[in-house]
């Protein structure tokens, strides 16, 4: 089961559907209290987040505040270096790629890597600090630059370089030129999304028992966005811009629906541009998608969590369509890039191959953590399902 779900495709470069059907808000004692969810409810979709971010990182490096091969450190105003390989500068290209050897693990734990206001997102990598993380350097074997590992907190301290250097605090900064460019009523911030925005945004769900634990036939319980006895109203109004980007979610917090997730990947794939509105130059886009890092089976370079992660670029994760590995649909290899979604009872996949122009995003909205496992991935059976579904719909010519 789930409480809801969302498709969008892309063919040929022109959006052939999008839809959610399923609930945004659901009453365990009477179901006539449902309210459905359509193609224009927000989803808080996690970290496909980050496709947007490293969208707002390479904007300012077109515009040449930004090298992506530079010392983290002199943005930031603190030292941030693995003491293990104390002469290896840690750059916004290994943030992007997860090989900067920083490290939070902590599942869906975000006070792993989420700042809490009014503190420094500094306090992370200081020692003694109330909210130092003291397990957040790779150890002797796993070099910055080589190894890699999923780490949220990159995209955190992305998100405070973003506002160091532009002086904008993040969530605006992604209103100001990508959202609204867009034409998107969505957000990094519930307190500064619309009305019409807020209610529309779904809870987000997992079906468990009275003791916490998945169950087909238990209730379901919010795990995120539950706003059903009102909105947040806290906008942190003493807040200094660049302290602490993590407030904001740049790794995962967005909300945005179904139908402006399919116009974003449209405009990815048309290379940047869309309704005469370029977000990203072509030779931009180019690069974001290149590979930066790649699984080496003989080195074991890095944490490809069950096979999954297996080539990143710079944000976007790049499938290879390796089976029982990060194989999209079983029946033919679909050679897209793009990145994948968990947290708080969401899964999602936003991808798409820019050369032929087609595209397919998905969200599943009410899981568990990992009961419902897939038959030739590394994803779940309900990321291999929507995945397929989509793909035999739309007929790609591969």
């Amino acid at each position: 089961p789930l409480a809801a779900c969302s498709v969008g495709i892309i063919k040929k470069g022109k959006i052939i559907f999008y839809d959610t059907i399923g609930y945004k808000q659901i009453n365990n004692e009477d179901s006539s209290q449902n309210i459905k969810a359509n193609h224009k409810t927000k989803f808080r979709i996690a970290s496909i987040s980050k496709l947007f971010t490293s969208i707002a990182i390479f904007q300012l490096v077109e515009k040449g505040l930004v090298d992506l091969d530079r010392d983290i450190s002199s943005y930031l105003g603190f030292e941030v270096r693995n003491p293990n390989f104390p002469n290896i500068p840690i750059t916004i290209k290994m943030l992007l790629s997860y090989t900067s050897s920083i490290r939070e693990k902590g599942g869906n734990d975000t006070s792993t890597y989420r700042i809490p206001y009014p503190h420094n997102i500094s306090e992370f990598f200081t020692e003694g600090a109330e909210y130092e993380f003291k397990d957040r350097w790779s150890n002797i074997s796993q070099s910055p630059n080589e190894y890699f590992s999923y780490c949220n907190m990159g995209f955190c301290l992305i998100g405070t370089i973003i506002e160091r250097i532009t002086g904008i605090r993040f969530d605006h900064y992604m209103k100001q030129n990508i959202l609204n460019p867009l034409g998107f009523d969505a957000g990094f911030n519930v307190v500064e999304m619309s009305l019409d925005a807020k209610n529309n945004i779904a809870t987000l769900y997992r079906k468990l028992n009275d003791k916490g634990e998945y169950d087909p036939n238990g209730k379901w319980i919010p795990q995120h966005d539950d706003y059903s006895k009102g909105f947040p109203t806290e906008d942190y109004p003493e807040y200094e811009i660049g302290s602490n980007g993590s407030l904001f979610g740049p790794m995962g917090s967005l909300r945005i629906s179904i139908e402006e997730l399919t116009i974003f990947m449209q405009m990815l794939i048309n290379n940047g541009t869309y309704n005469n509105v370029q977000i990203l130059k072509k030779e931009t886009i180019d690069k974001m998608f290149s590979t930066v890092w790649k699984y080496d089976p003989i080195l074991k370079n890095g944490d490809t969590e069950n096979g999954y992660l297996l080539n990143y670029g710079y944000g976007p994760q790049i499938f290879t369509n390796t089976k029982n590995g990060d194989k999209l649909v079983d029946f033919q290899d679909l050679p897209f890039s793009g990145h994948s979604a968990d947290a708080h009872g969401l899964l999602g996949i936003l991808s798409f191959d820019r050369y032929k122009q087609n595209g397919i995003v998905i969200i599943a909205e009410g899981i568990s953590n990992s009961s419902y496992k897939g038959e030739y991935s590394a994803a779940t059976g309900w990321e291999e399902n929507l995945m397929t579904v989509a793909a035999k719909f739309a007929n790609f010519d591969y």
